[in-house]
């Protein structure tokens, strides 16, 4: 090799090692994308000495920026001039197009920038299926969600999204998620991450929308805004807090598992029930156990004589096979065919097996493309309101429309044509 090309790949060596590759997932409008690398590129000087002033009051509004910018990344201010980005949507590109049609205009804005590729089509928990082997040192995603308030979907969504991920990140990369104020303990943030090896990095940080100029936080299924009328009024509910993991390894190349109850803030077991010593992360959580399982005995409290199955691998005593099978869940997670084998036996002959990377019960016959389909989001709202809103479901439309007063003014306009008809008869 000629000593040119050995000056040239160690300058692009070099390169690689200090501009470091982000992935952007879930973009939606890609009013992020933009906000971010608009944040990045340093400011435009004069250098004459009659804008002296303007340039110093330039140079400290693109230092704040960057300083936002870096403590989103969680990377240095000198590496983040230098970070490439890898912007990426759920969506094809005329189905971008169409619903949000304001991303034609930020999509020409981006491609003025070097360092910056779009892509479409982009699945967050099956990313091999675009970028192959391509790994990347961070790899973000605000706002996850599926258009459907289910919670336990979104756990098991979490979990395949951190299966994915790690098989993409350099060593020592991170996973930047931002997520509003409760999702990270209503969707067991730690729990589905602590599954494949990740943990918090450090406490997490608020993400105020205000301090990236121009971006939008849009919603998985509509053009609107992610958070909804009612979330926009109750200011303390539509914080979000952007949370940093990285993988743990051990000395011997093994990754250590930790602890998910670690690093959270308000995530420890600090409140005990003395009646059965279940603990629990919160005073409400602690209250709620209390007044339904031992006050209003709404679970079918049960002395210990009465316990009719017991755990072939702890010994411990439940009340019926359904609790067993949860128990198992929580307790002997490792133990796939156990699994197997105690959902087999408490459901009369249903035989259920368990999604390794999720933990997800399914009958024998679902394959994993089906289980895996249930996690795509929606991408459209079919049923729709006369007021305007739309849904995903048609139980959510009629919920919807019994509180809604133009619903009910259509209504008594039906009914009062349909008096009239019979009146007239």
């Amino acid at each position: 090799m000629s000593k040119r090309k050995k000056k040239c790949r160690a300058l692009q060596e070099a390169e690689s090692v200090d501009s470091p590759e982000v992935l952007l997932l879930g973009e939606a409008n890609f009013s992020f994308a933009l906000a971010l690398k608009s944040m990045l590129v340093p400011p435009t000087l004069s250098g004459s000495a009659g804008d002296a002033d303007t340039d110093r009051r330039a140079a400290e509004l693109s230092q704040r920026s960057l300083a936002v910018a870096a403590g989103y990344l969680g990377l240095p201010l000198q590496v983040c001039r230098q970070v490439r980005i890898v912007a990426s949507c759920y969506e094809t590109q005329f189905e971008l197009s169409e619903k949000y049609p304001e991303s034609a205009g930020i999509l020409g804005r981006l491609t003025l920038f070097d360092s910056l590729e779009v892509r479409y089509q982009v699945n967050a928990w099956d990313l091999a299926d675009t970028f192959g082997e391509r790994q990347f040192d961070i790899i973000a995603w605000n706002h996850p969600h599926l258009g459907t308030e289910d919670f336990r979907l979104h756990r098991f969504l979490l979990a395949h999204f951190f299966h994915a991920v790690a098989k993409h990140l350099q060593p020592g990369g991170k996973v930047v998620l931002a997520l509003l104020e409760g999702q990270e303990t209503r969707w067991d943030l730690l729990e589905q991450a602590a599954r494949h090896g990740f943990s918090l990095l450090s406490a997490p940080v608020p993400l105020a929308p205000a301090s990236f100029p121009g971006y939008e936080c849009k919603r998985n299924s509509t053009g609107r805004s992610f958070k909804n009328q009612h979330t926009q009024k109750t200011s303390n509910s539509s914080r979000s807090w952007v949370y940093h993991l990285g993988r743990q390894f051990s000395g011997t190349g093994g990754k250590a598992r930790p602890k998910p109850e670690t690093a959270l803030e308000g995530a420890s077991s600090s409140f005990r029930c003395d009646t059965c010593g279940k603990t629990f992360s919160g005073a409400q959580g602690l209250r709620t156990h209390v007044r339904q399982v031992h006050e209003l005995k709404k679970y079918g409290e049960k002395p210990r004589g009465e316990l009719q199955v017991t755990c072939d691998q702890c010994g411990r005593g439940f009340c019926d096979s359904e609790a067993l099978y949860q128990h198992s869940l929580a307790a002997h997670s490792g133990d796939s065919a156990g699994h197997r084998r105690v959902r087999s036996t408490c459901l009369e002959g249903f035989a259920y097996r368990r999604c390794a990377i999720c933990g997800m019960s399914l009958p024998l016959w679902m394959s994993r493309a089906a289980h895996q389909e249930a996690l795509r989001p929606q991408v459209d709202c079919p049923y729709a309101c006369g007021c305007g809103r739309s849904f995903v479901e048609q139980r959510a439309l009629e919920q919807h429309e019994r509180f809604c007063q133009a619903a009910r003014r259509t209504w008594l306009s039906s009914l009062g044509g349909c008096c009239a008809k019979l009146c007239s008869q």
